[in-house]
């Protein structure tokens, strides 16, 4: 991704170059060649405006090439008297000019003022009468199922409003194979029922897709009602006239009657997905969008090729939005608000997307709302005794085996603090601390201190460590003495697949500091506050030496011997799954922000 960005940041500053060159020269060039410029100039327009298709997701630049395309219009402008629209850029040469044919009529807004359509505002935009259009019921085919909370008689209520307005649509409803449709009335409907064993598998949305013949094709899944907001010519209108847009949905109001815009954006990181709401671009009153929640009408030809995955039990349409987005960043996803669904919004366990994640190695889920979905390990308990497994060089650790790792660390300090037991973080934990506030993204242990002469108050731990979940290993006694005091003394804590190293010393600054009627310094890992030493930013420069903030992967994967060893900051491994979330060198090696738990903006 970075080097994606970096490519068109580089490709829009030799385009602005290229620009203001030729906004030098214009005036001597345009005297001798002036059809000849303008052609290229059209050309330039068209090759821009294909770049920054591709840059949707991508706002900055997207809206740094958009103002260079503008800057072009107006050069040709200047040549040949003659702005040019969006729409009229093209590769073909003049005589063979591109014309879409009409799908639907033009929509017009008919406001003159704030007054028009008051007090409802039910009008505003409305269609031209036009001649030379396509049958709504040549276009479109209307593939629906209804949650199983409706009644027959809801049902019916369901199938009378498409009959309504949309009568010769087709329509191919999903039903259980339990259900008996016989009892239902046939409305005035072109309505076709299929029965399946399991309406949201991923091969029966497949099957179902085979049998579309027209254009275009409207999944409603859970769809409870059916009224006037539901626009099929506005869909429609927005796809045949947006060569790259190949979904558009609408808004959905639920069973609780809350309504939402469908459009979410979702970020693949250090083996996470990241959703969260909001949009970075618009055009004709719709926002792009990575992931739609409701209905949607799709290019059905451009769906049939992509196909849906037949495998998937569950999350079909999540694996379609998610391989756009990562595979085909060129096709784009729009939500017109406009357009709104009456659907039933499910709970959804998180056990229902098991085979979804497995597909795309992603081990925790984190929706707009702040919802949190573990896969791999945890699974949403505390102590979990699995593990997701600790990748090897070049990788990120899991979040899930981070938050594992870092329940061991707090739950010593706990221990220590509630029986009076002076303990303070050290070595990676502690840096992990101050650079992140929580476990190293690269960690392979843990370290923690304790003041030796409190090796029997630690041992009489262990039930309490057992009780946890966790393997008390005592390793090594204390030996006599430093300055007077014992020191020495080793525990090994294991649990979930970690080790944390449990070792003794003869005096730490915490004790030095309470002893002088001082508080100890505490840091924050992970949401608690834990004691560290004096000043853990300083320990953590003189320790690490210079550019302690820059990033480097553990010192066992480095190739040191041992954890004192000085090592160079600022490198990473190579990835051995290129493109892989969980890639170490998606990342840059400064900055705490990227490795954040939340959504990149």
């Amino acid at each position: 991704m970075r080097q994606r960005q970096f490519f068109f940041v580089v490709l829009i500053i030799m385009t602005l170059a290229i620009i203001t060159f030729m906004s030098y020269n214009l005036h001597s060039t345009t005297k001798r060649h002036s059809p000849a410029l303008a052609n290229d100039l059209r050309r330039l327009a068209v090759d821009l405006s294909e770049t920054q298709r591709s840059l949707v997701h991508l706002p900055l630049q997207f809206y740094k090439v958009g103002e260079s395309i503008q800057l072009v219009k107006h050069l040709i402008k200047s040549v040949d008297g003659q702005w040019v629209q969006e729409d009229k850029v093209s590769n073909s040469p003049p005589s063979k000019k591109y014309v879409t044919k009409r799908e639907v009529c033009p929509e017009k807004y008919m406001g003159k003022d704030s007054a028009y359509g008051f007090p409802f505002y039910r009008k505003g935009f409305e269609g031209e009468n036009c001649t030379d259009f396509v049958p709504i019921d040549k276009l479109v085919t209307m593939v629906a199922t209804s949650p199983k909370e409706l009644s027959q008689e809801e049902l019916q209520k369901l199938f009378e409003g498409i009959a309504t307005y949309y009568p010769r649509v087709p329509v191919i409803f999903m039903l259980n194979k339990t259900f008996n449709f016989e009892r239902l009335k046939k409305p005035s409907l072109n309505l076709s029922f299929t029965a399946f064993d399991d309406l949201m598998h991923g091969a029966t949305w497949s099957k179902i897709l085979k049998m579309v013949t027209t254009p275009y094709a409207l999944f409603a899944p859970d769809i409870m009602y059916f009224t006037d907001d539901v626009n099929l010519e506005r869909l429609v209108r927005v796809l045949s006239e947006n060569r790259d847009t190949i979904i558009a949905g609408g808004s959905h109001k639920n069973q609780r009657g809350e309504w939402d815009n469908s459009c979410r954006q979702v970020q693949f990181r250090n083996w996470t997905a990241y959703f969260a709401d909001g949009y970075y671009h618009s055009f004709n009153d719709c926002i792009a969008c990575d992931v739609l929640l409701g209905p949607f009408m799709t290019k059905t030809k451009q769906l049939q090729d992509l196909g849906i995955d037949q495998k998937l039990h569950f999350g079909a349409f999540h694996d379609l939005f998610w391989r756009l987005k990562l595979k085909h960043p060129e096709k784009v996803v729009v939500s017109c608000p406009d357009v709104m669904f009456d659907t039933y919004e499910p709970e959804v366990p998180d056990e229902k997307y098991d085979a979804l994640v497995k597909k795309w190695d992603v081990k925790k889920w984190v929706e707009s709302n702040g919802r949190v979905r573990w896969y791999g390990c945890r699974r949403g308990t505390h102590n979990s005794k699995s593990s997701c497994g600790i990748p090897g060089k070049g990788f990120t650790v899991p979040p899930c085996d981070l938050e594992n790792l870092a329940d061991i660390v707090k739950f010593i300090m706990r221990e220590c603090e509630n029986t009076g037991i002076h303990c303070q973080l050290n070595a990676g934990t502690l840096l992990g601390a101050v650079k992140f506030k929580k476990i190293l993204p690269w960690e392979r242990d843990a370290d923690v201190y304790f003041i030796s002469d409190n090796y029997t108050a630690i041992q009489k731990l262990r039930p309490r460590f057992e009780a946890a979940g966790y393997t008390f290993k005592d390793t090594k006694g204390t030996e006599c003495c430093t300055n007077g005091r014992r020191t020495s003394g080793i525990f090994l804590i294991y649990g979930n697949g970690w080790k944390v190293d449990f070792y003794g010393r003869p005096t730490l600054e915490a004790e030095i500091l309470v002893a002088n009627g001082q508080q100890p310094t505490k840091v924050m890992l992970a949401g608690q506050w834990v004691t560290a030493t004096r000043n853990p930013g300083l320990v953590a420069r003189n320790r690490y030496g210079p550019n302690m903030y820059h990033h480097v992967e553990h010192w066992s994967i480095v190739g040191n011997t041992h954890g004192d060893a000085l090592y160079k900051s600022g490198v990473w491994n190579k990835c051995p799954k290129p493109g892989h979330t969980g890639c170490l060198n998606q990342f840059q090696t400064d900055g705490d922000r990227q490795f954040g738990d939340h959504f990149m903006t």
